[in-house]
């Protein structure tokens, strides 16, 4: 089951909806049948109907009001080791048409760092576009990290003949993790954020498990990683392949779309193409077929296109 998936995500989020409108309409409208019936019961005693429709409405009121609430518990129980329970535990909101909006701070339009221009400092890499943070020191180490550690897990699923399966459950929390599975020969699970994930581990010494939402903002998005990070959120009405092409997105910017996570290494400013670490299906099936495992993935202009911005977590130190 893809969770990432935009059809997914807005069904996922009705389905959600109707849990709570049953939750809370439910019982509302079984307390208002209790009433009826308890005064159609006193106007007209004799009436051997009326107390199996009372009897009906305290069993319908408990019904409504218990299900979901079981419903939801269960798949936090369950957590993240099913696909259909990590799905359903994910922060879904339906993604509706809006107007681009700036970052604020503090009520007011503002530049996140203060000294923006830095960001375009930095010598082409192999791929064609800077990878450089400009002088944020820790962000220039997530982005050597991620690269020599996608090089060696790309040589160890090669060399040890390791699969790759894309699942958000059961999966390694670390680079070297990672990178230990695969050395063993055995299945190495990873998604979409995966790598953003082990990276900022290295930073913040805490491993963090952050989704993005559609609406704007990380789940789970707190502790350690704030002290090196900001986010900025915007409404989804600006495209990937527009925020790289404008400035908006930068290398070393971890980005959110609906329901998706990566890192990027590198941009292109005039197609709106990029370099990014994304350990989705793209990566997991040029991983089985091709053998190339290292999940550094050029994301075309078209692809990019089609990417909404919702939220960025970027560097301040």
């Amino acid at each position: 089951m893809d969770c990432e998936s935009f059809v997914l995500g807005n069904l996922m989020a009705i389905a959600k909806n109707i849990v709570n409108l049953i939750w809370i309409i439910g019982p509302i409208l079984a307390i208002f049948s209790l009433i009826y019936n308890i005064i159609s019961l006193m106007r007209d005693p004799d009436n051997k109907k009326i107390p199996k429709k009372i009897h009906n409405s305290v069993i319908a009121l408990f019904v409504l009001f218990f299900i979901p609430t079981i419903i939801n518990a269960l798949m936090l129980m369950l957590g993240n080791r099913y696909d259909f329970s990590a799905c359903w535990n994910r922060d879904y909101t339906i993604s509706r048409n809006a107007t681009y909006k700036e970052p604020h701070a503090r009520g007011k339009t503002a530049p996140i760092i203060s000294n923006p221009s830095e960001f375009e400092k930095g010598k082409a890499n192999e791929y064609g576009g800077s990878s450089s943070c400009g002088s944020l020191q820790y962000c220039n180490k997530f982005l050597s990290v991620m690269y020599a550690k996608s090089i060696e897990l790309d040589e160890a699923i090669r060399s040890h003949n390791a699969s790759v399966v894309y699942s958000n459950s059961g999966d390694p929390q670390s680079w070297d993790e990672a990178i230990s599975v695969a050395k063993s020969g055995r299945t190495v699970k990873i998604s979409c954020n995966r790598p953003s994930h082990w990276g900022m581990r290295e930073i913040t010494g805490e491993y963090r498990d952050f989704w993005s939402k559609a609406g704007g903002g990380f789940i789970n998005y707190k502790g350690p990683m704030t002290q090196y990070t900001k986010q900025l959120t915007f409404d989804g009405s600006k495209s990937v392949k527009t925020a790289i092409q404008d400035g908006t997105i930068i290398p070393g910017d971890i980005i959110g779309t609906t329901g998706h996570t990566f890192a990027i290494y590198s941009v292109n400013r005039e197609d709106g193409s990029a370099i990014v670490f994304d350990g989705g299906h793209k990566f997991t099936n040029k991983c089985q077929s091709e053998r190339k495992c290292a999940p550094i993935i050029n994301y075309t202009s078209s692809i990019n296109a089609g990417y909404k911005l919702y939220q960025i977590i970027r560097w301040i130190k």
